[in-house]
């Protein structure tokens, strides 16, 4: 089956010879409150930085300054004030009107390949197959709805699906059946990472994310993605964590983290 890009995913238009792009935010594209889903944001601002600079994504850092409801369209403006040979950097600011919404800090390049190293170890994880599938009932047609995520282990600390690990640690297969896992699709996985933190303190939690940074390792074909992931600490009403993300075969494709606002459950 062809996969689509993440920016065909997303529906993003492009006004021919501007730096300008928009994106609807529609239930696809939302979280289970109808708000625009973080890491759609970020893939987003990802996709307009790699278009407009025709480089591939090193690193995107997205700060997220006011929930989105849909439907709506936003608004992507970037600005590339680095220009380099091998690197450039810049941002992509999503408005509504007048008011900004999320700013899409990033550097797009390549360069010679002059050493490699990778320290982290991909952990054992039970293949996808062998593993709970997530089951949603209440969220209808969201992003979540093009997401297949299988519990390796822990819970997912939204729903309390699974059982609680007794450590700050999860592990999450995820695919996006219909899409390519390009830097977009890696940026919309990843965002994932806060159901940890209901694991990591054994029982359902909510949070709201701040800011959600990716660093893209590898482009490699993988069906799976096997997120690893680790809250690193939760006090004074605040959270951070991280993930590492893995191709089946073990290949370490990106790394990614987040700070976020802890909340109890409202329900």
């Amino acid at each position: 089956m062809l996969k689509l890009s993440s920016a065909d995913f997303l529906d993003m238009s492009h006004p021919v010879a501007t730096m300008k792009w928009q994106l609807p935010v529609v239930p696809k594209t939302t979280g289970g409150r109808g708000s625009l889903f973080g890491g759609a944001g970020l893939a987003a601002g990802i996709v307009a930085l790699e278009q407009a600079t025709e480089k591939p994504i090193v690193w995107a850092t997205g700060q997220y300054l006011s929930i989105t409801q849909q439907p709506v369209t936003l608004d992507i403006e970037v600005l590339l004030p680095a220009k380099g040979r091998n690197v450039t950097q810049g941002r992509a600011v999503g408005h509504l009107g007048e008011q900004e919404v999320i700013t899409v800090l990033g550097a797009c390049g390549q360069r010679p390949n002059v050493a490699e190293g990778n320290w982290y170890k991909m952990p054992s994880a039970p293949k996808p197959e062998n593993c709970d599938k997530l089951e949603r009932h209440d969220d209808g047609d969201t992003i979540h709805e093009h997401v297949d995520i299988r519990i390796a282990r822990g819970m997912f600390g939204f729903s309390g699906a699974g059982e609680p690990s007794g450590d700050n640690q999860s592990l999450l297969w995820a695919r996006m059946p219909e899409v390519e896992h390009d830097s977009g699709a890696l940026a919309i996985v990843a965002d994932y990472m806060p159901s940890a933190l209901g694991n990591a303190l054994g029982k359902i939690m909510s949070c709201t994310s701040l800011d959600n940074t990716i660093r893209i390792a590898n482009h490699a074909p993988s069906e799976w993605i096997l997120c690893e992931n680790q809250i690193e600490h939760v006090g004074d009403g605040f959270g951070y964590g991280r993930v590492n993300m893995w191709s089946e075969s073990g290949i370490l494709l990106a790394t990614a983290s987040q700070s976020l606002i802890v909340r109890l459950p409202d329900w």
